[in-house]
């Protein structure tokens, strides 16, 4: 076995069981098998996951930490701090890997010593693992000013660890889309070069099996959020606010959320209500 320059960040805590093992196993079958994956638990879930993930940490290659910093960003913070290897990616919960994803990432990293940030093709696929999507191709060039309506550069997302702990990590104040919108334009601002694989690697699978942050999360945290790191990076008030409304009519932004703010999702829990029964698998182009 060659030397592993990938570590996969898995962090957890909400899970449906059948997704969060395929997930993992969609690393264990990687076809090439140099990689290192770190799986990240909240202290008190830490036991409940050895238990549940007992078959796959008798892999060498994987292990099981508990979140030493902030939420979900800091359990990816947590995640690649631990890591040995100079490249660290992100694998949710839900989602899975291509079985090739490794194999192409050791390539295009040993082909391209000069890029801290590698973002791959994704597909969407259903419960049953079935695509319900087109290949969504990784965007070969950006401008800075394209961060202002989401990220041109999607999961699969893998970067250089330096280049993380130059910009301290991804920000744990964050309300919404820290890993896979402030981060990547964060890493931008600090000078990364970034590079598209153009091979789908990654799976995003969408569901309303279980919680999720993009149908749990109320909508008017997800606003919030975005606004916040439209602030974050200079975006003034009425562009902020103008940006937000295009989104929203657009489509693009809360669109599967099943609840307004907290007060409905309170409610809702409550008096016990479904509000999934309220939420649609959404339409992609095929």
């Amino acid at each position: 076995m060659e030397t592993p320059l990938v570590t996969v960040v898995l962090p957890l805590k909400y899970y449906v069981k059948a997704f969060m093992n395929a997930a993992v196993q969609s690393i264990v079958d990687q076809s090439d098998p140099n990689w290192r994956m770190v799986i990240v638990v909240e202290p008190a879930d830490q036991e409940k996951f050895r238990s549940l993930l007992e078959a796959p940490l008798g892999d060498a290659r994987i292990a099981l930490i508990t979140n030493q910093r902030r939420g979900f960003a800091g359990a990816i913070n947590s995640g690649v701090a631990h890591a040995k290897t100079p490249f660290a990616a992100i694998l949710l919960g839900d989602d899975m890997w291509a079985e090739n994803a490794v194999a192409v990432l050791n390539r295009e990293i040993r082909e391209n010593p000069g890029v801290d940030f590698f973002h791959s093709s994704r597909r969407f696929i259903d419960e049953k693992n079935e695509p319900i999507s087109k290949v969504y191709e990784s965007r070969d060039s950006f401008k800075m000013s394209d961060f202002k309506w989401g990220s041109p550069a999607k999961h699969l997302l893998c970067w250089r660890k330096s280049k993380w702990a130059e910009i301290g990590g991804i920000d744990e104040t964050v309300l919404k889309a820290s890993d896979d919108y402030d981060f990547p334009w964060s890493m931008a601002e600090n000078g990364a070069v970034f590079k598209a694989v153009k091979e789908c690697l990654y799976l995003y699978r969408n569901h309303c099996d279980g919680e999720r942050f993009t149908t749990h999360r109320p909508l008017s945290t997800s606003k919030r959020g975005i606004k916040g790191i439209l602030k974050k990076h200079g975006i003034g008030l009425i562009e902020r606010n103008w940006i937000i409304w295009k989104l929203r009519s657009g489509g693009s932004l809360g669109t599967q959320s099943i609840y307004r703010n907290a007060f409905d999702r309170w409610i809702k829990e409550k008096i016990g209500y479904d509000a999934s029964g309220k939420w649609q698998q959404q339409e992609y182009q095929q």
